[in-house]
């Protein structure tokens, strides 16, 4: 078993189906509603590619925030087995215990912890272990709550108080950022709609009154139309989708 790199996701089988379903779709519709022609599926290899960064993109954005979410439950357990009197490194192992009746054993902050176990019995200092950890998370949380570590563990303070300290403040972020996803879920949903309308739109109108478009296929003047049109919806898209990327 390797270590994850979770600033980088890789596609899986089903990733990939997702992927080739999703732009078949695409380009056909395209094809159809923007240039009446199959031939215009080749003109939509650019939107294929946009399609893979986007959709790799947010898998991994969901894969960061998935694991600072299972980080954020770890410490919890954490703080619970150091009041208990447990120290840090036996602290993890309890936590882990916990995580293992939450999680399936799947699960990344399992394998993580089976990490960071593992470099425990072979002596390598918690600190390192959680370094690298945070390094490769792509989570500030997580990179932060590792220097805190280092930092405790160097100065020779409490220990528990420090991390409990920590562990509020981080919980407290986590909770805002929920609350703001919350906020703007119907936002996205809304966002969604108005990408999907002008395809509604050209749909019905070739279903109820194909003659209309006729003027705008297979000539000149209507294939740019068409162009300059879908290249707005699509810059549209992504401004909407660079709005709704709060960082906090």
């Amino acid at each position: 078993m390797t270590k994850r790199n979770y600033e980088q996701y890789r596609f899986g089988i089903t990733d990939w189906i997702e992927y080739m379903i999703r732009v078949s779709g695409m380009t056909g519709v395209i094809g159809y509603l923007f240039y009446d022609s199959a031939k215009a599926v080749v003109m939509a290899i650019p939107i294929g590619l946009w399609q893979y960064r986007s959709q790799k993109r947010h898998k991994t954005k969901e894969q960061k925030q998935r694991i600072a979410m299972q980080f954020g439950t770890l410490m919890e357990g954490l703080v619970t087995s150091l009041t208990a009197g447990y120290s840090l490194e036996h602290a993890f192992l309890e936590a882990g215990k916990d995580l293992s009746f939450v999680y399936a054993e799947e699960t990344e902050i399992l394998e993580e912890l089976e990490w960071i176990l593992s470099g425990i019995d072979r002596n390598i200092p918690i600190e390192d272990l959680l370094k690298d950890f945070g390094e490769r998370s792509g989570s500030e949380d997580i990179r932060n709550f590792a220097n805190v570590i280092r930092a405790a563990k160097r100065s020779g303070g409490n220990l528990i108080h420090i991390i409990q300290k920590t562990v509020h403040s981080i919980t407290n972020k986590m909770a805002v950022e929920e609350e703001i996803a919350t906020m703007i879920a119907a936002k996205k949903l809304e966002q969604k709609i108005m990408f999907i309308m002008p395809y509604g739109i050209l749909g019905y109108l070739r279903l109820t009154n194909g003659e209309f478009l006729t003027v705008l296929y297979h000539n000149g003047i209507g294939v740019c139309l068409m162009t300059v049109f879908l290249i707005g919806i699509y810059l549209a898209g992504i401004w909407a989708e660079r709005i709704m990327d709060i960082q906090i």
